[in-house]
């Protein structure tokens, strides 16, 4: 029986960790330094020792798992560990690539475990392992999501895009409340651009002294070529030329707002730029693969959407389940209700469900 096979089926999962041959392994994760605990079923033993976040370290790592499996001519072996931060997936890829089972258990259970302790509810490392050897012993655990090496590298790729969109979201907030008090006749003219023109205007115009500091002929020679710039293009920049000299902004004798507001607006466009350079290269990985040519067909997703969708939910083969993947992706309804005169489902009712 094959973990990965049958590791889903809580009965037969218990039946492979109550295996007399199985050797057990909790291990504490952290940044610097891992904590195991390794012991059997039969007799119950166990064995505490700690190995560095280090290629040295995974080394002595290995060495008492070869030992005490050599000793006690033990075939199988099984690591558990909490997916808690990223420093367990470095682990988790070097035991797979020696062949090792590893399979996760739920933080959440770790901590509630180590109240029951007889020595204390105090957190320390060896505690933690122990907790993930003991919820091992006992069968409670749960496989990681397996991965196409690819869709785990667009995984890893992914995460700095989310992180720059919500960069560039505060900043944008911070610039659309800094123009009105900089520009509190012309924002209205300002915003009604398209998102790249404004971006560029205000990294070089960000005030109305600004504006006139090189005379109307240069202003305009400079803007009003620019094509894709929004509706009504030439007469917008001329009536931002025209305002300017009327326009209340905050006074700044020694220039702070100025160079503040154009600051923020080269963090805004290289916050998009980089988020666009990202996410192409994730696109990029993803669009070899025959499950992300199938999904590009349907209606309102590109390549970006196809390269968030794979890695959130692995390969799209033939015979999935759609019911499945709603469930995986959270989108399946679960309706709770009360009381004795609501005897369907909303939907049979007649009534929307939202």
């Amino acid at each position: 029986m094959s973990l990965q096979e049958d590791g889903r089926n809580p009965s037969q999962r218990k039946e492979y960790v109550h295996h007399p041959d199985l050797l057990l392994v909790g291990v504490d994760v952290s940044k610097a330094k891992h904590h195991a605990c390794m012991g059997t079923q039969t007799p119950m033993s166990c064995r505490k020792f700690e190995c560095t976040h280090t290629r040295e370290g995974f080394r002595r790592f290995e060495q008492p798992l070869k030992a005490h499996r050599d000793q006690n001519r033990r075939q199988r072996l099984l690591i558990a560990m909490e997916p808690s931060g990223i420093y367990w997936q470095a682990l988790d890829e070097r035991l797979n690539s020696w062949g090792y089972g590893v399979c996760l258990v739920h933080c959440q259970a770790v901590r509630h475990h180590r109240k029951t302790m007889p020595d204390g509810t105090r957190k320390t490392d060896e505690k933690d392992a122990y907790s993930s050897f003991d919820w091992l012993r006992q069968g409670k655990c749960f496989l990681p999501v397996a991965r196409a090496p690819e869709l785990q590298a667009a995984s890893r790729l992914l995460r700095r895009p989310r992180a720059l969109k919500k960069r560039g979201s505060h900043l944008r907030h911070h610039l659309r409340a800094a123009i009105p008090l900089t520009l509190p006749a012309l924002h209205p003219l300002v915003q009604a651009l398209t998102q790249p023109t404004a971006l560029r205007f205000l990294q070089v115009n960000p005030t109305p002294t600004s504006m006139l500091r090189n005379g109307q002929r240069h202003f305009l020679e400079t803007w009003q070529p620019r094509s894709r710039c929004g509706p009504g293009r030439p007469e917008k920049f001329q009536q931002l030329y025209d305002l300017a000299p009327h326009s209340m902004g905050l006074a700044d004798p020694y220039g702070s707002e100025e160079f503040a507001l154009t600051a923020l607006a080269h963090d805004v466009a290289d916050a998009l730029a980089t988020h666009q350079l990202w996410l192409a290269q994730a696109s990029a990985l993803l669009a070899p693969r025959t499950d992300c040519q199938g999904l590009l067909p349907l209606p309102r997703i590109g390549p970006p959407t196809a390269a968030a969708i794979l890695p959130a939910m692995g390969a799209l083969s033939p015979d999935t389940n759609g019911t499945q993947r709603v469930t995986l992706a959270g989108l399946d309804i679960r309706v709770f209700a009360s009381g004795s005169r609501l005897r369907k489902r909303p939907d049979t009712v007649g009534q929307p469900l939202f």
